[in-house]
């Protein structure tokens, strides 16, 4: 019989000969039969280089909330490379961008630009610890802020404040505090009067998109300011995704500053951190000296400028429309699966949402810990087999672009896969598979 993924297979071991691991990100790893290698991308669908096709919840882990290769994007990207890839200096479209994520994020007073969500989080870091002349950082169990070493604690999937990786310094992380999230009691005795910044996933969408308890955010934003700390919402995920001013517009919280990526470069790498003028005013003084070589690279600030532009000119078409497709996507995958062996359980909201194994509800970190990472990876393998491809940790993202016809074909694809998997249920997990958390 034909190898479905024999090209994928070939292309893997290849790259692993001078790859490590073969994959250039480790959360790639995990995805099984093999790590599929596409050829290209197109509105809502993936082709990989055996001309499989698939209906994609993946989108790059989120990025491409305008669907693969959006026609907008493409234009002003290929205007631009034809008058230059970078300049290593000032350029028109940089102050543009930030003219654009001030006018629609609303805490945005200023900004500064990076290219991962990653770095955009320690920039932030550095302008709170700059703007308190305090140092220490209290952070939430489960939620995620990138792969670098002081925040990359106490990550999803890990029970407790333990390093994400082998080869984290320990040292780097001694100045910051890990809380348990939704307890106001554990974070009013972490803010000391040393603790410049309390950062959040507004949403803990990597952890399970897990919401907040009633009344919780408006509480956390009165602490930290009787404290004197600054709150930061990490909207690496959340940002243009859950509304054009992100999840601070959704839920109706004004952080101090935020941090920005993923959909607001519409699948090129640029970040930001926007905030209160008085807080960014440690940036503008020269104080805080925040550099990079690619900072509002022109080609990738081109492509976030017209992927704003677009959400912007068509929010009351798009926005709505995401909840809808979340929503329909939620439901299929819930009733489908569950009706076929799967019991499955997903937390969503707008254009997001996080899939569990699970007969319980899966309401909080400990609820994401009981859940079986092992059965819902067999159920994202046999999807594949099926045309559709997600995330294997459960995370499920819907573009502007998917239509009722994908979802027609998921709803199909979901019941057969859930059967499959559901008798694989009792087949040992392959050596070295592991769970993953979705990273920038």
């Amino acid at each position: 019989m034909t190898d479905r993924y024999g090209r994928s297979r070939a292309q893997h071991e290849r790259a692993r000969r001078h790859l490590a691991g073969g994959v250039a990100t480790a959360y790639r790893a995990p995805q099984r039969p093999v790590p599929i290698s596409f050829a290209s991308g197109s509105g809502s669908r993936l082709t990989d280089i055996d001309g499989n096709g698939y209906v994609d919840y993946a989108l790059a882990f989120g990025p491409m909330l305008l669907g693969h290769s959006p026609d907008a994007v493409l234009r002003a990207v290929h205007e631009q490379l034809a008058t230059g890839i970078g300049y290593g200096a000032c350029h028109r479209v940089e102050a543009e961008l930030a003219e654009a994520v001030c006018r629609t994020v609303p805490c945005a007073d200023l900004c500064v630009f990076s290219s991962t969500g990653s770095e955009a989080v320690h920039a932030a870091l550095r302008i709170a610890r700059a703007a308190t002349g305090r140092n220490r950082v209290v952070k939430f169990l489960g939620h995620f802020h990138g792969w670098l070493d002081p925040l990359a604690i106490g990550i999803p999937g890990l029970k407790d404040a333990g390093p994400a990786t082998a080869g984290q310094d320990p040292l780097a992380s001694s100045a910051v505090t890990v809380c348990p999230w939704n307890d106001l009691d554990a974070l009013r005795a972490a803010l000391s009067d040393d603790v410049a910044a309390v950062i959040m996933e507004p949403l803990a969408v990597n952890g399970g998109c897990l919401s907040a308890a009633p009344g919780y955010l408006s509480q956390v934003r009165q602490l930290t300011e009787q404290a004197g700390a600054l709150l930061i919402f990490d909207e690496v995920i959340t940002g243009f995704r859950l509304a054009l001013g992100g999840a601070q517009e959704r839920l109706g919280i004004l952080p101090d500053l935020a941090v920005l990526g993923k959909a607001m470069g519409a699948g090129f790498p640029i970040s930001a951190v926007c905030g209160r003028r008085d807080v960014m005013e440690e940036v503008a003084s020269g104080r805080v000296k925040h550099v990079g070589t690619f900072n509002a690279n022109p080609v990738c600030a081109t492509a976030a400028l017209a992927a704003i532009s677009e959400l912007e000119q068509r929010a009351d078409e798009h926005y709505p429309r995401l909840e809808e497709l979340g929503g329909t996507l939620a439901d299929i995958f819930r009733t489908e699966a569950t009706e076929a062996g799967v019991p499955l359980v997903v937390n969503q909201l707008g254009g997001m949402g996080h899939a569990f194994c699970s007969a319980a509800p899966v309401e909080s970190h400990d609820d994401t810990l009981g859940a079986d990472a092992d059965a819902y990876g067999k159920f994202a393998e046999a999807l594949l087999d099926e045309g559709v491809h997600v995330i294997s940790r459960g995370l499920l993202y819907v573009s502007t672009v998917h239509d009722d016809a994908d979802l027609e074909q998921t709803r199909g694809a979901v019941a057969r896969a859930a059967a499959t998997a559901a008798a694989r249920r009792a087949e040992p997990t392959s050596p070295g598979r592991h769970a993953a958390v979705a990273r920038r």
